[in-house]
């Protein structure tokens, strides 16, 4: 190796959930949730062990998201820090032994503060970042069940080490459509017409639920929406589903929400719902369509719709085409 350092030895690794990384204590993948509404962005991630710090214990990436999980003895590097696990955009360094993130602060989206470098809490109380005010949050890690093969390629006389996901099975919202639009509502609910919904992340069964662009409305699967023994069902409801319940997802002991359907995979795409239209007409049968957007596209027609407004305006319309160019090049 020494006359050729600049040689690259690729080393591929097969690991299982069921492998010798669960015999030591250290899940090799798992989801979170119970994040606040600031880091709602956590909630739902699909966190996959990449490799072990300098200090060995295992760091965590999130699927297809610069956000991290690892373990920092002293995240400001001072000698007198903290250890603790900690959620960070940061990629962590595999050459540090404190301050992983090389900022110089213990700046990051969550702590938790543990003499356990072995693996991260399964659950626990943690000091989140929400709305500018560090909080306790009670996270939960759930470990999920998913073979992964990575991908390591070391480059002799550097110090850089580059891990990647070459296959991995992942939750359901991996792979669910990141953002909705929904049309078909009857009159009395039309203002849901044109809404869009945003993907958040995974509820506790696994499956994708989404949040209105003017966030009053949620869109989510619940297995018994009572707590009763209710069939499952899709739903459309004004509040926001717990990350952490099995059932009856909105905590209210009743199936109350606008619209639902029925025993069905995925919410995509057009189906009848069973939805509330007013007082007189009661609950109806409606065909609603939640069809998959592509943000680029959207942005492109609205660009396209303001420039030819702005044609029929006549007198100074050329400016409001440059300045409906510029908005829509900045979103």
């Amino acid at each position: 190796m020494s006359s050729t350092l600049r040689n690259r030895v690729s080393v591929v690794v097969a690991a299982a959930i069921a492998g010798s990384q669960l015999a030591h204590g250290q899940p090799y993948s798992f989801i979170v949730t119970g994040a606040c509404d600031d880091n709602v962005h956590l909630d739902g991630k699909f966190f996959v062990k990449m490799g072990n710090t300098l200090g060995g214990s295992p760091w965590y990436k999130a699927t297809g998201a610069e956000q991290y999980v690892y373990y920092d003895p002293d995240c400001g590097g001072s000698g007198d820090g903290t250890a603790r696990w900690v959620f960070d955009k940061d990629r962590p360094n595999m050459t540090r032994a404190t301050d992983l993130d090389g900022d110089g602060q213990c700046e990051y989206y969550a702590r938790f503060d543990s003499v356990v470098k072995s693996e991260p809490p399964e659950s626990g109380t943690w000091t989140m970042n929400c709305d500018y005010k560090w909080v306790e949050k009670f996270l939960v890690f759930m470990e999920t069940t998913s073979t992964t093969a990575t991908s390591t390629t070391v480059t002799a006389g550097t110090t850089g080490v580059t891990t990647t996901l070459a296959a991995t099975t992942a939750p359901k919202a991996a792979v669910a459509p990141k953002l909705l639009a929904l049309s078909g509502a009857c009159d009395y609910k039309s203002n849901l017409n044109g809404l869009t919904f945003e993907l958040q992340g995974t509820t506790a069964e696994g499956e994708p639920y989404y949040k209105s662009n003017d966030m009053k409305y949620y869109i989510y699967h619940d297995a018994d929406c009572d707590g009763s023994g209710s069939a499952p069902r899709w739903v459309l409801d004004g509040d926001r589903p717990s990350a952490l319940a099995a059932s009856d997802l909105d905590g209210d002991h009743k199936c109350d929400n606008f619209a639902r359907l029925d025993d069905a995979k995925s919410p995509v795409g057009p189906a009848t719902w069973r939805m509330y239209c007013g007082s007189q007409l009661g609950w109806q049968d409606v065909k609603l369509t939640l069809s998959e957007v592509n943000k680029t596209s959207t942005s492109a027609k609205t660009a396209d719709s303001m420039m030819v407004l702005s044609s029929a305006a006549g007198h100074g319309s050329v400016w409001v085409a440059i300045a409906a160019t510029i908005f829509v090049g900045t979103m």
